[in-house]
């Protein structure tokens, strides 16, 4: 019998079990693929852990700090291993597994679900055409070019905006394909503004705002598309049609939260996000299964989804302690300019400090979020802005027990009512990607929407001379692909050159995450060093699966 079983290791699940170890608890983990890590394996670019580590990591490096606690913890492991079934049954769950070793049941007295999300395709968002091949999601184009090796495309368009599609039109672009444009349905990316900076507008790849995909041509291959205008009700804007001749077709339209198993075990799905109503402890609206992560609600950091994992470890182990009670549930109430808030009820007697997420339905500048309790406002915070494709999160401390929480948003402008810069960029320093703009004089500009000196600084070398973070792969003797990345931000012009040198490097020997692979690479003054552990994440016998043998 385990105190805590957490369904998924990506980065919620292995906060999760981390999080109940922590706490005295004895933690499964249960994950369907043979290694840790989930979705981060693939995510080789940097930007992860600005928050919760104070510094921007690529997405296996962000997985392996908390693999190896989980691998030195004795939290049991279980990888390869699918979920078949699972009960309730008196004060525990019962979960039937099957793996190599066959079919086999554990129990628990509460369950983790860390199933992450998945990408809708093209059947979701009906594209008239053939099924020809070069249809794919931007998720499953960045498994073949950062750890197959293999380049899905030489000439390709973009439909949806989302991080994952920005991303990838500036990781196909790096390996010397060509991105036509980024065709976006709404009227606003979706995605957040420095991704939109540092991948599209770095690499002066085109963004088609009000434009969607309406057809797709081409018997065995895509030959081309139709690129459609639409209108404020999202209509196609006849006459506007035109074809673009290309050889993919890269879906990036949205992720929806995995949530099968939390179907199966009837709990309440939230429409809006798409995930489990969850209290302030991350419990469901079955007691003893705690929701976190992607599933929970899709995150624009990963930060966030580690946060919610580690408090969802905590308080399932916890009420496996049976140290959480129920009395009573209210919902949290929040007014019709906010899209959704996380938790969506909370569970009496209310413990401690309470931290909601919220996304927003539009762009509001200088806002203010209040939230109050029986009439009294109990904490007020204010954002410079806050958007619809960035969650945000506010702390607050009840004073009622029977009392539900209300959110409002106050004294809000829909934009700046001021003189248009003659330039504006987006910072990219941290994840607030705040919008600084130029005004005045080109050889002199006074530079207006930093929130720090980072900013300021950040603005002043990029419209001189700007420099990003190369992220990318290098072959090994096996021809397994090990994820690099340079230790310092180099110029863009640059990136060329380093790229042709990174296409003949061949590593032959185990290295570990920021060993470094080749000096002055170019001389750039910079570094390229290993972002994974070679023989953890690229192939082979995992730890975890050795140490099952013991």
């Amino acid at each position: 019998m385990y105190d805590v079983a957490v369904i998924g290791a990506g980065p919620a699940g292995l906060a999760a079990a981390i999080s109940a170890h922590r706490n005295g608890s004895t933690v499964v983990i249960i994950e369907r693929e043979p290694e840790l890590g989930g979705i981060l394996k693939q995510c080789i670019h940097d930007g992860f852990g600005i928050l919760h580590f104070k510094k921007r990591l690529t997405g296996p490096e962000y997985a392996e700090i908390f693999i190896e606690e989980v691998l030195k913890s004795d939290v049991h492991v279980l990888t390869s291993t699918f979920l078949l079934d699972v009960r309730s049954e008196q004060g525990f769950f019962t979960l039937l597994l099957q793996n190599e070793k066959g079919i086999f049941s554990i129990h628990s007295k509460t369950i983790v679900l860390a199933t992450g999300c998945r990408e809708r395709t093209s059947r979701q968002v009906f594209i008239h055409g053939d099924r020809s091949a070069g249809i794919m999601t931007a998720g499953t184009a960045q498994r073949f070019v950062n750890t197959m090796g293999l380049l899905p495309f030489r000439k390709c368009v973009v439909l949806g905006s989302g991080d994952i599609g920005l991303i990838m039109a500036r990781r196909l672009t790096i390996e010397g394909a060509k991105v036509i444009g980024v065709y976006e349905i709404k009227p606003e990316i979706a995605g957040l503004l420095r991704n939109a900076s540092q991948c599209l507008h770095d690499f002066n790849i085109p963004l088609y705002l009000s434009h969607t995909i309406s057809k797709v041509f081409g018997r065995n291959r895509v030959e081309k598309v139709e690129v459609v205008k639409v209108d404020r009700n999202l209509s196609f804007v006849a006459g506007s049609e035109r074809t673009v001749e290309c050889d993919g077709l890269l879906l990036a339209v949205g992720l929806i939260p995995e949530n099968e198993l939390a179907e199966k075990l009837s709990l309440q799905i939230d429409p809006t996000t798409g995930g489990p109503f969850v209290d302030q402890h991350f419990m469901t609206t079955v007691e003893g299964v705690f929701s976190c992560g992607n599933s929970l609600h899709v995150h624009d950091l990963v930060d966030y989804v580690t946060w919610t994992g580690f408090e969802a470890g905590k308080w399932a182990s916890e009420y496996a302690k049976d140290k959480v009670k129920v009395e009573k549930r209210v919902p949290l109430k929040f007014e019709s300019s906010l899209q959704y808030c996380v938790p969506q009820m909370l569970s009496f007697p209310l413990t401690k400090k309470v931290r909601i997420y919220f996304r927003t339905k539009s762009r509001f500048v200088n806002a203010q979020i209040a939230v109050s309790q029986a009439g009294q406002e109990l904490v007020l915070k204010k954002f410079k802005i806050l958007r619809p494709q960035q969650i945000e999160f506010i702390d607050v401390t009840p004073r009622f027990e029977d009392e539900p929480l209300e959110m409002s948003l106050e004294h809000v402008s829909s934009s700046d009512e001021r003189e248009q810069p003659f330039k504006s960029l987006v910072c990219i320093v941290c994840p607030k990607g705040c919008e600084i703009e130029l005004y005045g004089d080109a050889s002199n500009p006074v530079f207006r929407g930093y929130s720090c000196e980072k900013g300021l600084e950040f603005a002043k070398q990029d419209i001189v001379n700007p420099k990003r973070v190369l992220c990318t792969s290098v072959l090994t003797k096996d021809s397994r692909l090990l994820p690099v990345r340079t230790d310092r931000e180099i110029p863009l012009e640059s990136f060329e050159k380093v790229m042709n040198r990174v296409k003949n490097i061949v590593v032959r020997k185990p290295v570990r995450r920021g060993e470094v692979i080749v000096e002055n690479v170019e001389n750039t003054n910079a570094n390229l060093i290993a972002t994974a552990t070679l023989y953890n994440l690229c192939g082979g016998r995992t730890n975890a699966e050795a140490r099952l043998e013991r």
